[in-house]
Parts: structure tokens; sequence; C-alpha cells
């Protein structure tokens, strides 16, 4: 009968945790990223953030342009904050996984690999407690 690794279950364990504290992390650093973008001539400014637009700075000299520039102006920057957002949380994540694609969607993403690995040593460990107490109830059970 092979001998029950206590110290490789335990280690398992403390590696999916690892991973998804990691994860953790990671995720709370990029609801934290915020993304700025501004016209040519520094008259608006937007801000975008995990919670969508969160700042919008427009001087007084901005509505000389009239309604239709204004507004495509800002929708054009509103844009560009949200990308501005993607790409530091793009850096964030290629930062902790490298720099393969950061969709959870791609396959191969790191991210994704780092979480299955996780949850597959998690599940080995488990599978294997589970082996070892009805290995344990069996020979209760006989004696």
């Amino acid at each position: 009968m092979p001998h029950f690794d206590e110290a490789a279950v335990d280690r398992m364990i403390a590696e999916s945790q690892q991973s998804m504290e990691g994860l953790d992390e990671v995720y709370q650093q990029v609801l934290a990223v915020q993304g700025f973008a501004q016209d040519p001539e520094k008259l608006v400014t937007v801000e975008c953030s995990s919670q969508g637009v969160t700042g919008l700075e427009i001087n007084p000299r901005a509505l000389r342009w009239g309604a239709q520039r204004l507004s495509a102006t800002i929708l054009e920057l509103i844009g560009a904050s949200l990308a501005d957002m993607e790409a530091k949380s793009a850096a964030i994540m290629a930062e902790r996984w490298g720099e393969a694609p950061m969709s959870l969607t791609d396959e191969g993403n790191p991210a994704q690999v780092r979480l299955q690995e996780a949850q597959d040593a998690y599940d080995r460990a488990m599978d294997d407690a589970m082996a070892q107490i009805a290995r344990i109830e069996r020979r209760l059970d006989g004696a």
C-alpha cells in the first residue's frame, strides 16, 4: 500500500492558496487602476476606473467649441481613458504572468493556466486525502 504523504498534500494546498492569493492581489491592483486622457489643448480631461467615468474636467474655454465638438471630444477622451486603463491593467498582469495574452478567454493565458494548476493541485490533494480517509475507515471497520 502506498504511503500517504501528508507533507506533499500540505505543500499542494499551500501552493494552490498562494496562487489564489496572488490572483486576488493582482485583481485588487487592477481594480485600483485609473485611466486618463486629455485633449491636445488640455482643456478637457477624463478619468476612468473600474466604476466607469470617475472624473471629467472641462476648462471654461472649451465651452466655446460648441456642443457638438465638446461632446465628440468627451466621447473620444472616454475611449482613450478606457484604453489607458486597459493598457495599465495588462501591464500589471504581464508583470505577474508574462507577456502572453491577457484575456481570460484566450487559450494559454498565464492567469488561466496558473488558476487551473492551482485547481488541479487542490483537486489532487483532496482526492488523496479522501482516499486516505477511506483506507482508514476500512481498517477501522475490519478491526
